[in-house]
């Protein structure tokens, strides 16, 4: 059954949800969600706040400090990221998220009870955990919860709550350990995630799968059973065009990092900058730029998406050309107020990228894959982007020469924006034409069970 082009399912689900029926409801849901990716923002940072207490109470090395903050949290997200996607494609996805919610804030607040190093790590390490099913639940949820020229601000919004998390995060953190402790400060971040669980289990309804796209040309829909790893695997292999955008949008992500991990590191040894005025350049721009950029992205991608479906992922490829010459521009111009225009441009032009490349990628995936989905763009994403960009930028500058070299290293780290031009723009191309006249993501083929 359709109701203004949107899919009503039959039997006991004819009843169109409080997602399809309410406006409003959606927007609610979304803020509930918003709500927990902060969270999820803030827990996963805290640590990295308060590396100098935690290092003075316990003498801890900086290999120590590194694998409390980064490897213990990194790898058992990658570890559980596959497994939390297959899995939330098979559940009710909102009380899996309320779980996994409660789970990640109360290892958060344990840790804060920690009375050595390695009980650090394991908190460390089941935060990770939990937090790897957060995107794999909540965007498939996203999905079912708008039409498909809506999804975009939708998931834009998501976005933008992980960056208020951040700057939430080195505020208060910051703030709480000076103050009161370390361990307050654990304390504190684990709490609203307990408190949003409840009210994501109490107040959200599990939006019902597929409810929101719309019926095939001759009325009929895909079935919605449950998919096992494989058949994902499959139908990624027959849809060659999603291996370019999966690809496309781990190499933007590898950009993105490691001019995260190297941006102050460049204008401390090439402009002379003082920490504290790197600190906040930075978290101005940076900040900015990654509060504004995913809702601007996401509605202009919504927009253009109404006029031709090639084009929310033409807005990424050509944004990712604007991007290499601002970063350019941040790394060879003689001028600081040049450079920092270049890293402000190319901040905001790099952030923007989810909401209309998560959306194309979901728009084109069944919406019993979306899970298992969302969990292999995040296993390549943190494989290749943590696994490969800082460092390969450090051994780049170590072979520059080291210093002021580093604009060498960042340099050509740059240029991995080309294969992403190319690998995105052929996506674009496979799945709508060259004018964009192919095939609708509302109306994109489903696989055969």
């Amino acid at each position: 059954m359709e109701k203004d082009g949107i899919l009503m399912p039959d039997g006991d689900a004819l009843t169109p949800s409080r997602y399809a029926r309410s406006r409003a409801y959606r927007w609610y849901a979304v803020g509930v969600l918003m709500l927990i990716y902060m969270c999820h923002a803030v827990d996963r940072s805290m640590p990295s706040i308060l590396t100098e207490p935690i290092r003075a109470e316990f003498n801890l090395s900086d290999a120590q400090l590194g694998l409390f903050t980064g490897v213990a949290y990194g790898i058992s997200l990658a570890i559980f990221v596959l497994p939390m996607g297959y899995f939330s494609d098979r559940v009710n996805r909102r009380n899996f998220l309320a779980v996994i919610v409660f789970v990640w804030s109360i290892c958060t607040a344990l840790g804060g009870f920690a009375r050595d190093f390695w009980h650090l790590v394991v908190t460390r390490t089941g935060v990770g955990a939990a937090e790897a099913g957060a995107a794999p639940a909540a965007l498939p949820m996203l999905m079912d919860m708008f039409p498909a020229r809506g999804r975009g601000l939708a998931i834009g919004m998501f976005y933008v709550s992980a960056n208020l998390g951040a700057v939430v995060a080195a505020a208060a953190g910051g703030y709480l350990a000076e103050h009161h402790g370390w361990r307050t400060a654990l304390f504190v971040a684990g709490a609203p995630g307990i408190f949003a669980a409840l009210l994501l289990f109490f107040t959200v309804d599990e939006p019902r799968r597929g409810e929101m796209e719309e019926a095939e040309a001759d009325g009929s829909t895909a079935p919605l059973a449950k998919a096992r790893f494989v058949d994902v695997l499959r139908f990624i292999w027959h849809k060659p065009a999603l291996i370019f955008l999966i690809a496309g949008c781990s190499l933007l992500g590898l950009i993105s990092i490691s001019l995260g991990s190297w941006a102050a590191s460049f204008f401390v040894r090439v402009h002379g900058l003082s920490l504290s005025e790197v600190g906040l350049l930075i978290g101005i721009f940076g900040g900015l730029g990654g509060v504004v950029a995913p809702a601007v992205y996401g509605k202009l991608g919504d927009t253009l998406l109404a006029r031709n479906p090639a084009w929310p992922l033409r807005l990424v490829w050509i944004s990712a050309i604007v991007a290499l010459f601002s970063g350019y521009m941040m790394l060879f111009s003689p001028v600081l107020a040049l450079a920092v225009l270049g890293y402000g441009l190319g901040e905001f032009l790099r952030s923007g990228y989810p909401p209309p490349a998560y959306s194309t990628l979901l728009n084109e995936t069944p919406p019993h894959m979306r899970g298992t989905m969302t969990s292999i763009v995040q296993f390549t994403s943190v494989l290749i982007g943590f696994g490969l960009g800082p460092v390969m930028v450090g051994m780049l500058s170590d072979f520059y020469g080291g210093g002021v070299m580093i604009r060498y290293a960042l340099a050509t780290g740059l240029l991995v924006f080309i294969p992403v031009v190319l690998f995105l723009a052929i996506a674009s191309r496979m799945l709508y034409g060259r004018r964009g006249d192919g095939e609708s993501p509302d109306t994109a083929a489903q696989p055969a069970a």
